[in-house]
């Protein structure tokens, strides 16, 4: 039986479906539980049992890595149904969470205006900003105009469809008000720095502050920074963050260029940005991260897992993604192992912190020590599985 979603938490600004929006909502969302609980975890044995035996009596070998795998299961035709159904199923998501935007569009765009005059916290927006080109020529995950696209001075559209649309896309594992991620990296921090109480904290890439606004409630006396790149995703976020009474300072800025001083931030943090992200820009980020970290300040970030413990045919169902929802970094980074990505940034290797979390259609995480539990055993497509990795700068 598939548990029941429900819509996520009213506020201010999120965008409200009438009837027919709101069936197609859990049309669509029933419809990726199905696949996750009752279709994805018999890939593998179609792999096992049909796909690995006749490519071994071909080649007399098995396949050597995930590349190979991937190339073995789109021939198949149980992986062509699903994955036809999963990029349309996708696809449709975005185009019911953008008709429901639009139809709320005024109402939206009239609060946000409204809040300039009494706003809590801040937002800065820079209309020289250039956005990189890796995510300018990308609607990453699929989402038409992505994160960065604006269409006017008021504009909170991709704010609005990224609300609804993202919680709808992680079948709730986010929780009712998106701050799941969040919390659970509060969590994580508690766990290993149960001591620590910072007075200044970034969030990098925080798209409408999901990732946040937990830490006004955990830390009510210090000051929150969030930065991304997109005006609209931007004001949005500010709008948001104001209706639930949370003080946020949000600035236009990349993370690959921190426009703050040196050793300026007790806590940096970052939600599920590094695998839209480029190498290269990854590599820029978190170096920028650690360099405004202050010295026993903390980094601490949470993304899809590193896959190179995981079964050859689990690389290939995680990987998925990168190939058709059009997330093209997201196979870079699954095979980046994560103490030696923040090395890369200056971290000490042996300081770095390395947790698997599981979650649920709740969006609360529990932690593990190692890839799977007993009771996850495959990757399922990868989804809610996710990895916490940070480290303190000595």
């Amino acid at each position: 039986m598939l548990p029941v979603i429900d819509q996520p938490f009213e506020h201010a600004m999120m965008p409200i479906p009438d009837h027919d929006c709101h069936a197609r909502e859990d049309f669509i969302v029933n419809l990726k539980l199905y696949l996750s609980d009752f279709v994805y975890p018999f890939d593998e044995l179609v792999y096992e049992k049909r796909v690995k035996p006749l490519f071994v009596k071909e080649n007399k070998r098995e396949p050597k890595d995930c590349d190979e795998v991937h190339k073995l299961m789109m021939k198949d035709n149980f992986t062509q149904f699903w994955s036809c159904i999963a990029r349309n199923m996708q696809e449709m998501l975005w185009d019911n969470q953008i008709e429901i935007a639009e139809k709320n569009q005024q109402r939206m765009e009239k609060y946000s205006s409204e809040i300039k005059k009494t706003f809590i916290g801040s937002l800065s927006l820079n209309p020289e900003f250039k956005t990189p080109k890796y995510i300018e020529s990308i609607d990453i995950h699929a989402m038409p105009g992505g994160y960065q696209t604006t269409l006017g001075d008021n504009d909170i559209i991709s704010g609005a469809v990224y609300d609804r649309g993202a919680y709808y896309y992680t079948k709730g594992y986010a929780g009712r008000w998106g701050e799941g991620g969040g919390t659970a990296i509060l969590d994580t921090i508690k766990s290993y720095y149960p001591k620590f109480s910072p007075k200044r904290i970034l969030d990098v890439g925080c798209a409408i502050g999901w990732t946040s606004t937990p830490f006004a409630d955990a830390y009510p006396e210090a000051e929150i920074f969030a930065i991304d790149v997109g005006a609209s995703i931007l004001r949005y976020g500010h709008a948001r963050a104001n209706s639930l009474g949370k003080k946020i300072n949000f600035l236009q800025q990349s993370g690959e260029h921190i426009e703050f001083p040196d050793c300026h931030f007790d806590l940096v943090i970052s939600g599920g940005v590094f695998h839209e992200t480029s190498k290269k820009g990854s590599v820029n980020m978190i170096k920028e991260m650690y360099r405004v970290l202050k010295s026993n300040g903390i980094c601490m970030n949470y993304d899809i897992p590193y896959g190179g413990d995981y079964s050859l045919h689990s690389q290939f169902m995680l990987n998925w993604d990168s190939y058709y929802n059009a997330e093209p970094f997201w196979r870079q980074w699954t095979s980046m192992e994560r103490s030696e990505f923040m090395e890369m940034g200056g971290f000490k290797k042996s300081s770095v912190i390395d947790v698997w979390a599981d979650r649920d259609h709740e969006g609360n995480f529990k932690l593990f020590d190692h890839p799977f539990d007993d009771i996850h055993t495959n990757a399922k497509g990868g989804i809610g599985r996710v990895q916490f990795f940070g480290a303190q700068r000595n």
